[in-house]
């Protein structure tokens, strides 16, 4: 109890500050440390796994990397292959097109010879249409006179006179 009784005077011989602060330290020590205690493994557990996570991702950049750079050299070498493949495929079509526009040249002397050869005959059965066409609106309009005469004469009405004009008019259709 000597124990006890030297903390009592030690207690009152300090001020009220350090009494609550002592008292504190009897209530609230054991667990202050032990939350203490738990932050800091907590920290050192979060910076474990931080690390962990960093190291992680620097592997997998590197890997990354290296399947980048891989794809890189194989896609390099698919270019070079489409390279040489397009050059020969060029000079072919080259080739190709040279034949087709002396072709093209000859069927253009070939064509044009056509197209006058018809475009004459066109342009004569135009004429026969165009002058079949005059004899027939002659024809029309002489007919037309005709019975512009005969009703005239018949002093027929006007309903007879459009009957006529019309039956005449579905005539010239039909021919």
């Amino acid at each position: 109890m000597s124990d006890t009784a030297g903390k009592a005077d030690a207690i009152e011989a300090n001020s009220p500050t350090d009494d609550m602060e002592q008292l504190r330290q009897l209530v609230f020590g054991d667990a202050q440390r032990k939350l203490e205690a738990k932050i800091e493994s907590v920290n050192n557990e979060l910076t474990d796994a931080i690390d962990a996570l960093r190291q992680s991702q620097v592997r997998q950049f590197a890997e990354l990397h290296e399947s980048i750079n891989d794809s890189i050299s194989k896609l390099d070498a698919k270019l070079d292959s489409i390279d040489a493949h397009h050059e020969d495929n060029h000079s072919s079509q080259l080739k190709a097109n040279e034949l087709l526009q002396s072709q093209i040249e000859m069927t253009e002397s070939a064509g044009k010879d056509d197209a006058d050869a018809l475009n004459d005959r066109i342009n004569k059965e135009m004429s026969e249409l165009a002058a079949t066409f005059e004899d027939k609106y002659a024809e029309a309009m002489k007919k037309l006179e005709q019975v512009t005469h005969e009703l005239t004469d018949s002093k027929t009405d006007r309903k007879t006179l459009a009957r006529l004009l019309a039956t005449m008019a579905s005539n010239l259709e039909t021919d």
